[in-house]
């Protein structure tokens, strides 16, 4: 059974002419506890200090829409730290759940585009994080962001956020994509509905290598 649909899934990509793959948890592994424990490392409140831990969510869906740079995201974290860390420190911290990209998923995305298959990224990130990607997990050989995808479209660029429709919207049609031929893979099923609300197929990547038996 797990063999046919995996044939069933693959004869069907043969009509997907753009795949959008999310970032966390699909490319990147991540470790969010990592940098939960480094910033309390650094005088960040602990979950059970509700109010600040609530401004400290607050912070980083604002930086996630574009809506903070990283001057005031660090000014807003020594504020609520109290503390005198630098910028590198809490860009460190902030930086520890991102862990790797293994190399066999850059050499898929290269093998998706040599095949024809138009590709993208379509992320919830903030600047610290992208940056951190962009200059250190993507690059391989002589290969880096603009070979393994034909556009990035990162939410605290576009100044909105998955899973609003109005993203996925933007999307479509900043690409010029067809939403019936287009398949978008993320680790988040309410992603995932919302996506499909517009149109778009979708794989929800439930572990962390699941996508990889669909190619």
């Amino acid at each position: 059974m797990e063999l046919y649909k995996k044939h069933r899934w693959i004869l069907s990509l043969m009509n997907y002419k753009n795949i959008i793959f999310d970032l966390g948890n699909v490319l990147v592994k991540l470790d969010e506890a990592a940098t939960m424990r480094a910033f309390e490392a650094l005088g960040w409140p602990k979950k059970d200090h509700i109010r600040e831990y609530a401004e400290g969510q607050r912070l980083f869906q604002a930086m996630g829409v574009g809506q903070m740079s990283n001057k005031q995201f660090f000014d807003a974290f020594r504020a609520t730290t109290h503390s005198n860390v630098t910028d590198r420190q809490i860009t460190d911290a902030t930086n520890a759940m991102l862990l790797y990209i293994p190399e066999e998923k850059k050499r898929k995305l290269l093998q998706l585009r040599v095949k024809g298959h138009r590709v993208f990224l379509l992320s919830n990130t903030i600047d610290l994080h992208w940056q951190y990607c962009k200059n250190n997990l993507f690059p391989m050989d002589q290969y880096g962001v603009d070979d393994y995808f034909e556009k990035t479209f990162l939410s605290q660029e576009m100044h909105m956020k998955k899973p609003d429709d109005e993203i996925f919207q933007q999307v479509v049609k900043d690409a010029a994509m067809d939403p019936g031929a287009t398949l978008f893979i993320d680790d988040l099923e309410v992603n995932c509905e919302a996506a499909e609300r517009n149109g778009i197929h979708t794989f929800q990547n439930k572990n962390f290598d699941d996508w990889m038996q669909l190619f």
